[in-house]
């Protein structure tokens, strides 16, 4: 008889869920804002170029859809969807998407401020840092959901025969 291992969720307290559930919508509130405050002393989410994250210009933009704030509110979008998954990969997808979104700024806007690390973070307005505060406490929420373990789907055992019963009595 050959085992097959399948998948099955480890099931966790209501706490865990609870927890997971407030730190998803919490994280999802901070990159909401995050797309409507200041990323640049001229320039807040819902304006700013999504080429800002590539390229060292920070250029307005009038389409929401091509800003840095309507990725942010994308990434927020993917976070509530991953609430329906208990395992909570998804959020955790979005948390790693939100701190990428975060790296790509921070690393032109230190080309833009200076190449001097204190001024570049110092010039880093309270939009930046809600997308990073977001994306921390996705990916910490995305933790907290269900654990996914690998079991056998059935244990192995001899075929009882009534010869081997005999000798047992």
């Amino acid at each position: 008889m050959v085992q097959t291992p399948y998948e099955t969720e480890v099931e966790t307290g209501p706490g865990r869920q609870i927890g997971r559930l407030l730190a998803t919508l919490i994280g999802v509130a901070l990159l909401v804002v995050s797309a409507f405050t200041d990323w640049t002393p001229s320039l807040t989410g819902d304006r700013l170029d999504i080429r800002a994250l590539v390229r060292a210009d920070f250029a307005a933009q009038s389409d929401f859809v091509r800003t840095v704030g309507g990725v942010s509110v994308l990434i927020a979008l993917v976070a509530l969807i991953g609430l329906v998954d208990r395992t909570g990969w998804l959020t955790r997808l979005a948390g790693a998407a939100a701190l990428i979104v975060f790296v790509l700024y921070a690393i032109e806007a230190y080309r833009v401020f200076g190449h001097d690390f204190g001024t570049a973070v110092g010039d880093l307005r309270t939009g930046a840092w809600l997308q990073f505060a977001g994306g921390v406490v996705l990916l910490i929420g995305g933790y907290l959901g269900s654990r996914v373990a690998v079991v056998p789907a059935a244990v192995e055992s001899e075929p009882v025969h009534p010869s081997n019963l005999e000798g047992r009595r």
